[in-house]
């Protein structure tokens, strides 16, 4: 079966041939994997060192650039499929970054760690010639990472380059079109050549998207340019590219406000408007003067926001005096604004060179990424991210010993510098979610001001924080190996943080914190020892223990000043793992059992402890010639410690329904009502469960692949995703249903030209997802129903 008719295969599609050697005893089993899903070369994103996936002593799931273009992968809302404990909640319906095992992770490019996306701009997976998901702890060579896991993007130049090798040149165009006007081109080319009698290569890929969306009001548009040139002779390579990405249109949303169990139930959604809080100059928006005008302020801070702390005070401007009622949503409306604004821009350069010098490797690197966005969410969110970081990394990989020990090891050092500059509004208190009546639409009396208007009466920046980090380290990483197996893989890195960050905002709690630059630096180790026994040349068993330190960064990746204030801008982590893998020509499989404890900051600067724990199993089997199946199952709990008793000022920041502070909903509809800290609601002062993650996840598919013919090469996919039960923390929270979601996909291909239809939730299954953050208590967003998408590709 030719290489070019499988590379598209839906989940992990595989044949089995079989041949005979002259002597009938002996059989000789070839387990075909086109899509490089059992059998996939080795990578140092999941160690530093080249072991395969199935020797790393750690969870590793691994998605081929075949996969992604069969499923249509596009963001890390669709990672969930495929890899076990990657369920990602809605950050405002902006799939920026995954969560893995119910915590926020960090994403890699090539291996180095990337500017912060709070939700500003997908993450464009679809442009991958491989994802990596990685659980546990950074790997010392990539730098102080968050220990849940991290996600490593391989850019789709090193497909090109791929295909380059092959044919000496490649051409290659894409357009896909779906449902709700999705709109997509893409391109590829590569060219290789003699360069001094070394091999040279050039590689671009390009994508265009001009779209609208199952959302209303949501019409996403973004570009992205990748592109490499490679150079290298039997003991040398060297790699430079980049990568630019441009969007517009992602706009976030809470999805639907005003939830109540009623309306995730039976769909009934609360109509009405409060009119005492009004638009006075008839501008389309609420000016800061406006809202006082009816509510107040104290302290600096806006009266409309209620905090239990220091108890509720109602007002006529909380209640809803017209139009109240009850009426049904279509899942497509959801809290949209024309004014809202989504704009990010990044680039992206690399330049890696090696040496080979013997059996050791000597590699020096170079990484560039920055961000300039800008967001604007009209019930009165406002952000600016500036990021720019640039990473310097070199290291030595060399092998000792033969006979029954030996060592292989790799030591180096790293210098990554982050600067950033976050701009927000939200502190001070100048905005409501539920004011607006979803079955009317926006209206003046529901936008909020933003400060990209600069009115004379408008609302500034509450946080102004110019911020730079740096981190010097050095690093170790070795794999002893005893009789080839037993091995013991330790790693040690050394980091030395320094944090430097000034806020001159609007709005500042404590007066001694602005308008002065805090400076501190930290010297921390961090840790891994791992232990793995080869029982069998296809089954291991494995336990890891580790220890990780990592800044405690916003949502632009700066630091804020109370963490430099309080000596606590690195958070320690801590990491149990064992489990077993099994890997063959036509089967791959692992079970995983973990805990794990970190720290935690909100957007108010309030610390919790996290400790997570849950058990991961995955299965991918080549059945037959045209057969193949896979399968994930996920059980996790994420529990926050007990913050105390309220006035202790511990806990998180949670934004709780007027019902929570005592109010009927139509009495308390037009303000926000929250806790500062979550210690000051009872139910959570001896700690809670987080439950925006499922606690069971699970995933099956059968793929089938017909054999390549005259008329071409057929094949079909066909699975589901089960999600768990999931709602919020407080008293008589919302509960969200668990759901199963199906999913198919068809494709055929001949020659040069092949195309893929493809179809999400199948059998149209109302759900809900969710929301992450600081409204997981009073919003929800309703999951997108059937959607298809038809790509057509040829090469040329």
């Amino acid at each position: 079966m030719r290489k070019a008719g499988l590379s598209f295969a839906l989940c992990f599609a595989a044949g089995t041939a079989w041949g005979q050697e002259a002597s009938t005893r002996d059989e000789i089993i070839v387990v075909a994997d086109p899509l490089e899903l059992v059998e996939l070369n080795a990578s140092r994103a999941v160690t530093g060192l080249d072991l395969s996936y199935a020797e790393a002593p750690r969870t590793v799931n691994v998605i081929s650039d075949a996969l992604i273009d069969r499923f249509s992968i596009e963001t890390v809302d669709d990672l969930a499929a495929f890899a076990p404990g990657t369920f990602t909640g809605s950050f405002f319906g902006v799939p920026g970054a995954v969560s893995l095992r119910g915590n926020r992770a960090d994403t890699y490019f090539r291996g180095f760690k990337r500017i912060e996306n709070p939700g500003t701009f997908p993450t464009p997976l679809g442009a991958s010639e491989r994802i990596e998901i990685v659980k546990g702890p950074t790997p010392a060579i990539y730098g102080a990472g968050r220990v849940g896991g991290f996600l490593n993007i391989t850019p789709l130049t090193a497909r090109t380059a791929k295909d380059v090798n092959a044919e000496g040149h490649l051409l290659a165009l894409e357009g896909t079109v779906g449902s709700y006007d999705k709109r997509i081109i893409r391109g590829d080319a590569g060219l290789a050549f003699d360069l001094g009698g070394r091999d040279g290569g050039l590689y671009a890929h390009g994508e265009y998207e001009n779209s609208d969306s199952f959302y209303r009001g949501i019409s996403p548009e973004r570009t992205l340019v990748q592109s490499a040139f490679t150079l290298a002779d039997d003991n040398f390579e060297a790699e430079i590219g980049g990568a630019y990405f441009n969007s517009s249109g992602y706009k976030q949303t809470i999805g639907w406000n005003r939830v109540t169990q009623d309306l995730i139930d039976n769909g009934t959604y609360i109509t009405g408007r409060d009119t005492d809080l009004a638009d006075l100059n008839s501008d389309g928006k609420l000016t800061p003067d406006e809202v006082d005008a009816a509510v107040g302020s104290f302290f600096g801070t806006s009266n409309i926001r209620q905090l239990v702390d220091f108890g509720v005070f109602p007002s006529p401007a909380f209640a809803l005096d017209q139009g109240v009622g009850e009426t049904t949503l279509s899942p497509r409306n959801v809290y949209i604004a024309g004014e809202d604004i989504a704009d990010a821009e990044t680039l992206t350069a690399y330049a890696d060179v090696a040496w080979t010098l013997g059996d050791d490797t000597l590699r020096l690197q170079a990484f560039y990424d920055s961000m300039d966005s800008d967001l604007y969410v009209s019930y009165g969110f406002a952000a600016e991210y500036v990021a720019d970081v640039y990473e310097l990394r070199g290291s030595y990989a060399f092998d000792i010993g033969s006979g029954p020990l030996t060592l292989d090891a790799l030591i180096g050092a790293s210098y990554r510098s982050y600067d950033n500059e976050t701009r927000q509004t939200f502190l001070s208190g100048y905005l409501a979610v539920d004011r607006r009546d979803l079955s009317v639409g926006p209206t003046g009396s529901d936008i909020f001001d933003d400060p990209f208007s600069q009115d004379v009466n408008g609302i500034g920046c509450d946080t102004d924080l110019d911020s730079k980090t740096t981190d010097l380290a050095f690093f170790a990483v070795t794999d002893l190996a005893f009789y080839e197996r037993l091995h013991l893989l330790a790693s040690l890195r050394l980091d030395r943080f320094t944090a430097s960050s000034i806020n001159t905002g609007n709005t500042i709690f404590n007066p001694a914190l602005g308008f002065t630059r805090f400076k501190d630096s930290d010297f921390q180790p961090s840790y891994e020892l791992s232990l793995r026994y080869d029982a069998f040349d296809a089954l291991s068993f494995y336990a890891t223990y580790a220890e990780n330190n990592a800044l405690e960064t916003n949502d632009g990746g700066g630091i804020e000043v109370d963490r430099i204030d309080q000596e606590n801008f690195v958070a320690d982590s801590e990491l149990y793992e064992a489990g077993l893998k099994l890997s063959r020509r036509d089967l791959a499989g692992s079970l995983a059992f973990y805990r794990q404890t970190r720290q935690r900051s909100d957007p108010f600067g309030n610390l919790d402890e996290e400790t997570s724990k849950g058990v991961e199993a995955e299965l991918k089997y080549l059945l037959s010639d045209s057969f193949s199946v896979n399968g994930a199952v996920t059980w996790q709990e994420t529990r926050i410690g007990a913050p105390g008793a309220c006035g202790s000022g511990n806990g998180e920041f949670v934004v709780i329904p007027p019902a929570r502070a005592g109010l009927a909903p139509t009495d308390g509809y037009g303000g926000l009502f929250a806790a500062l800290n979550a210690s000051c609601l009872m139910e959570l002062q001896d700690g809670y469960a987080r439950n925006t993650a499922p606690e069971w996840l699970a995933s099956g598919f059968v793929t089938y692949t017909g054999p390549q013919t005259r008329f071409g090469a057929f094949g079909a996919s066909l699975g589901a995703v089960y999600v768990g039960e999931t709602g919020g923390k407080i008293e008589n929270a919302i509960t969200l249903p668990d759901y199963v979601l199906a999913k198919a996909a068809l494709f055929y291909e001949m020659g040069n030209v092949s195309v893929i239809a493809n179809v999400d939730n199948l059998f149209d299954k109302r759900h809900f997802i969710p929301v992450q953050n600081v409204y997981e208590e009073v919003g929800v967003l309703p999951g997108r129903g059937r959607e298809f998408t038809i790509t057509l590709q040829a090469k040329f």
